[in-house]
């Protein structure tokens, strides 16, 4: 009997340090997140890094989409959203914003010609704007409603960044708006595209990415910003932020 009861309370005191699970939204959104068979991307990456240099959380990824992650938000499928920023749509939702931890941007791309110079991204009046379904940009203030950008804009809407390329390289769509990470990736797997395409100099928007967590919620935005600098100070993933373009907040 004393056996038993040695044997169950290191059991129930194992349980006690057992990590408590957070589950974190991930959305197609390359680099940053591949769907796939197997969700990769640098989230992903990071996720784990965040998993390796603690043992009080277990961050774990939960699929959701561009569009459809504000109603999981509500439905409670996850707490937490990274590479995110409150002016994509989370204005008025329980949210606290992490520090800033990486910048990139969204450029302007259309197929290239002879005729076209960096004017032709001046005005988007008479062009086929070209985005991805649930994304926010700067031209269209931050807006996501398909009402909106249909009263107000001449816009096709895909499916992923790969999609907005190829409907600007088969003359589908005039202006697409793609994030300068993204660009790197193609370019790396497609470097015969980069000569058939006019990439803007002006940004549509620059990043400053933070990490969104649900308030009140099991981990505390101080316990992530200590995360954040950890990973800063060991240059844990600076291999990804060079590779992709992107640079760190100091």
């Amino acid at each position: 009997m004393r056996a038993f009861l040695l044997c169950f309370s290191f059991v129930m005191s194992s349980c006690s340090w057992a990590a408590e699970e957070i589950r974190i939204g991930v959305y197609d959104f390359p680099p940053y997140v591949f769907m796939s068979d197997k969700v990769s991307g640098i989230t992903i990456e990071m996720i784990a890094k965040m998993n390796q240099l603690q043992n009080d959380y277990e961050f774990v990824a939960v699929p959701t989409t561009s569009r459809r992650r504000y109603s999981d938000f509500k439905k409670n499928k996850f707490d937490v959203l990274m590479f995110e920023s409150k002016k994509w749509g989370w204005e008025g939702y329980p949210v606290v914003a992490s520090k800033p931890f990486v910048s990139g941007g969204e450029l302007y791309v259309t197929k290239a010609d002879k005729q076209k110079t960096q004017a032709y991204f001046n005005h988007f009046e008479q062009k086929v704007m070209v985005g991805v379904l649930g994304y926010h940009y700067q031209f269209a203030n931050f807006s996501a409603d398909l009402d909106y950008l249909d009263k107000h804009f001449n816009i096709i809407q895909t499916d992923s960044q790969k999609r907005s390329i190829e409907l600007i390289l088969n003359n589908r769509g005039d202006i697409a708006v793609l994030s300068k990470a993204y660009l790197n990736y193609h370019f790396s797997n497609s470097p015969e595209d980069k000569a058939k395409l006019l990439i803007s100099d002006k940004f549509d928007q620059i990043y400053r990415h933070t990490i969104l967590i649900r308030q009140p919620s099991k981990i505390t935005i101080e316990y992530v910003n200590n995360l954040l600098e950890q990973m800063k100070r060991k240059a844990s993933l600076d291999f990804l932020w060079q590779q992709y373009g992107l640079e760190v907040i100091h």
